[in-house]
């Protein structure tokens, strides 16, 4: 089983405190402090990082691979960030500011790519709206060795409660298109099997919420549980530790019982670890 870093900005995370909030937006918000956290996270056995990007993010995550062969796996869009633009400039002046952050020539690449998309664009599609976002952020990329993309999962959650088949389409041929592999993290892994059906094995890794207690596991933990028995290599596990109520033994030990491929840890499961509350090695048996 693999350990993989669950990195976002702070305010796409959920706190159980005030001040965890104000430590973490610190924390965060400093290319060298996620820098740091980022080794951190190596040092305790963690080989990729699922990353939602703002700039202090993607300047630490380029800082890091410079010294660690640690993959990225990309979460575009950030919906914080454009629901926030979208809220002070409007949809127009937010995809405005994302694409005045490109170079010359991914400009010139995505205006091409726009131009084949006008039917889309102008009945205002869900998937081509997302896609076209999502494609400017991935532009923004450059530097940094991303194996896999997911579809923010407020897109996929949305997706999936319309059953919008073509988003998922969408994804996985730009993933082809760029020599990547596709990924999709939800807390609705059995509402995206019964949209997706077959399609499910097209994508590299299903995150999606594994623990002890069946915190976020809908339907419910044994439809869940039967559901990653199917295919267990193909799931990560999210949400081990049921938002804190599970120490890193425990919630590891579960992730592995199941034979799940990977599990996702966040930063305070880092610093657990670090301090020496637990060791994920023992809880593997790696």
């Amino acid at each position: 089983m693999n350990l993989v870093l669950d990195l976002r900005p702070p305010e796409g995370r959920h706190y159980r405190s005030w001040d965890e909030r104000l430590a973490t937006v610190a924390r965060l918000a400093q290319p060298d402090a996620v820098h740091a956290l980022c080794e951190q996270a190596h040092a305790i056995g963690v080989r990729a990082v699922m990353a939602v990007m703002n700039p202090a993010i993607r300047e630490a995550l380029i800082e890091f691979q410079r010294w660690r062969d640690v993959p990225i796996w990309a979460v575009v869009p950030n919906m914080q960030a454009f629901i926030r633009d979208l809220t002070d400039l409007g949809m127009v002046g937010a995809a405005r500011s994302r694409f005045l952050r490109l170079s010359p020539a991914e400009m010139l690449r995505q205006g091409l790519r726009a131009a084949t998309q006008v039917r889309g664009v102008l009945s205002k599609d869900f998937a081509t709206g997302t896609t076209m976002v999502a494609d400017m952020e991935l532009a923004g990329l450059r530097g940094l060795k991303v194996t896999h993309i997911f579809l923010h999962p407020q897109v996929t959650e949305i997706a999936l409660a319309g059953g919008v088949r073509t988003v998922f389409d969408a994804v996985l041929r730009r993933a082809a298109a760029l020599s990547v592999s596709a990924g999709l993290v939800t807390n609705n892994p059995v509402r995206a099997a019964t949209v997706l059906g077959a399609d499910l094995a097209r994508f590299a890794v299903v995150a999606a919420p594994a623990n002890a207690v069946g915190y976020k596991m809908f339907p419910d933990r044994p439809s869940c549980e039967a559901l990653y028995g199917t295919a267990p290599a193909r799931f990560c596990a999210t949400e081990v530790t049921a938002a804190g109520h599970l120490s890193a033994n425990p919630a590891l030990n579960y992730v592995a019982a199941l034979e799940l491929g990977a599990a996702l840890v966040d930063p305070a499961f880092v610093d657990q670890v670090a301090r020496g509350d637990a060791s994920p090695r023992a809880s593997t048996g790696a």
